[in-house]
């Protein structure tokens, strides 16, 4: 029994989470200095999060940003991620935009098999119109696993010596997709959609696509 197989089957359901929110640079441009999110979709699982963010004294547009999201089942606790990010808006022409966003993220997965505690990184790049009501843009992001602690449960009663412990970088996985907002009185309602691929492009999710629904109110 190879048990790294089942922790990188494990990771990749375990890298489920909301990805942070993207702002409408064309709304909070040299204007708002905090925001807040709810946001509620599904990837790999149903998942819900809340969002703040502040900006930065940067030259760039920069905001500093804390997400934390969660899976719905029997005990929201068990399965859990948190990511701080720092979003900047790289590029604007008129209404269009790039921005990039790099991130530190936390993860806890609890289930009959193990219980996984890992950090990670992930980069995500957005490009689009940006208006002062509509958005428009398409989003790239890949997240890597940086280190993962395993405590075997299942496992663990037919292999008793099986390892329990810090292990190094399992593998990561790409996103690409597509958001639609609306801009209002100060909120943004957004719409994300996409697709999940392993790292490999070939050992992909059985249910790889996946839809965010946010609500964020600057000032």
């Amino acid at each position: 029994m190879n048990y790294r197989v089942i922790i990188t089957a494990l990771l990749i359901v375990f890298s489920a989470g909301l990805c942070a929110q993207d702002l409408n640079w064309g709304q909070v441009r040299d204007q708002q200095n905090h925001f807040v999110a709810a946001k509620f979709g599904a990837d790999y699982a149903t998942v819900a999060g809340l969002s703040y963010g502040q900006r930065l004294p940067w030259k760039l547009q920069t905001f500093l940003a804390a997400d934390l999201s969660s899976s719905f089942g029997q005990d929201l606790m068990d399965d859990w991620k948190m990511r701080f990010s720092v979003q900047s808006e790289l590029w604007h022409s008129g209404n269009f935009s790039l921005g990039l966003k790099p991130g530190f993220i936390i993860r806890r997965f609890d289930s009959n098999v193990a219980r996984l505690f890992s950090t990670g990184v992930d980069l995500t790049a957005t490009l689009g119109y940006f208006g002062a009501k509509w958005t428009f843009a398409a989003e790239a992001n890949y997240d890597q696993t940086l280190a993962t602690n395993v405590k075997h449960r299942f496992l663990q009663e037919n292999y008793p010596g099986i390892y329990n412990g810090w292990i190094g970088a399992t593998g990561g996985n790409f996103k690409f997709g597509g958001q639609v907002g609306y801009s209002f009185a100060g909120n943004m309602l957004a719409l994300k959609l996409g697709k999940a691929y392993a790292r490999n492009f070939k050992d992909n999710p059985t249910l790889p696509f996946y839809f965010e629904l946010s609500l964020l109110r600057a000032w």
